[in-house]
């Protein structure tokens, strides 16, 4: 597997693509693309590592969370073929999602297991002195930030060390979902990122990115849809990772039922056709569809679609009383 980030370029077939799903011909694969054009150089002072990822460690008592985040350099896939050396929380691109309760009282410890560099984390949903929580940590040494999560909402987290656009850009980045009372997480959590070439600030800064995707792979629920239930509403949250571009999201075949800015219920839209959302932001979005089937969601800004940001919905039928069901941004 090729561990440089070539660009790819889609045919015209990933519109065809939306067009065959609505007229129930299926969805179309990878081999509708383009071949990559070759990649540019990167550093050979650039080494990267590929170490064993750690899993975070969660734990609730009450409203008491603790959690263990380690930061690792380790390759992750992109795309089919094409694998990414990426700076990581827990060794995944996104990172785990936090799900978490208005009121919870939360502890967490970064470790930066990378023994070449500095990491730190900044927590959208954290109301801290930046300058005191949020500084780096250097190379195998931890810092722990204490906080109460006060308000819901959806946001995101990432790495604040510098330069940030560039340990954004390598895959530092994950959500944070707070519900507030009797509520239930969303079915499902969505991150949009972009990859740009590995290791190059300069890329971040003046180059549009190779792949826009969403949960950290191009076109990853076009082979593998997201199961919804159909005739009842759910409820979906999406956070722009960035760190450039605006999102568009959009479902084909459906409104965006209600929308909640940032994820707070206070800020609410009906009925939105697309939605955008800036870097560093978030919505929650509730979706109904009315009969089964597949339905298409997407960035509409179309060069991000034809980049990768682009995954199905099936519709199904669901039983009177299921369970609601959280999938986190690797899933």
């Amino acid at each position: 597997m090729s561990t440089c980030l070539p660009r790819q370029r889609f045919f015209k077939g990933a519109l065809i693509g939306l067009i065959m799903i609505a007229s129930g011909c299926g969805i179309p694969g990878f081999s509708s693309k383009a071949s990559p054009t070759p990649p540019a150089t990167t550093s050979k002072a650039f080494q990267p590592l590929n170490q064993t990822p750690k899993p975070m460690l969660m734990v609730r008592q009450g409203n008491k969370v603790t959690i263990h985040l380690y930061a690792e350099e380790t390759e992750v896939p992109i795309a089919p073929g094409v694998t990414f050396p990426a700076w990581t929380f827990d060794g995944t691109v996104p990172a785990p999602s936090l799900y978490l309760r208005t009121g919870d009282h939360v502890t967490l410890t970064l470790t930066n297991l990378d023994p070449k560099m500095a990491h730190a984390i900044d927590l959208h949903a954290a109301l801290v002195l930046p300058g005191l929580d949020f500084t780096p940590v250097l190379p195998g040494q931890s810092k722990t930030i204490r906080f109460k999560a006060q308000l819901p909402g959806v946001y995101l987290y990432h790495c604040e060390a510098s330069p940030m656009p560039l340990h954004i850009a390598q895959g530092m980045y994950g959500a944070v979902v707070v519900t507030p009372p009797g509520e239930a997480p969303p079915l499902y959590t969505l991150v949009q990122s972009e990859f740009y070439q590995p290791n190059n600030l300069n890329s971040v800064l003046n180059s549009p990115p190779n792949y826009v995707v969403f949960n950290g792979v191009a076109d990853r629920y076009t082979v593998h849809p997201l199961r919804v239930p159909a005739k009842r509403p759910f409820s979906v949250a999406v956070v722009n990772a960035g760190p450039n571009l605006f999102s568009a999201f959009h479902v084909v075949g459906s409104t965006l039922r209600d929308v909640h800015a940032s994820g707070n219920p206070r800020n609410n839209l009906y009925d939105a056709q697309t939605y955008t959302i800036a870097p560093g932001d978030a919505a929650l979005i509730q979706l109904e569809f009315q009969q089964p089937g597949l339905y298409s969601f997407v960035s509409h800004s179309m060069d991000q679609f034809g980049k990768g940001a682009y995954g199905v919905f099936d519709a199904v039928d669901a039983p009177t009383n299921p369970k609601t069901s959280t999938t986190s941004p690797s899933s």
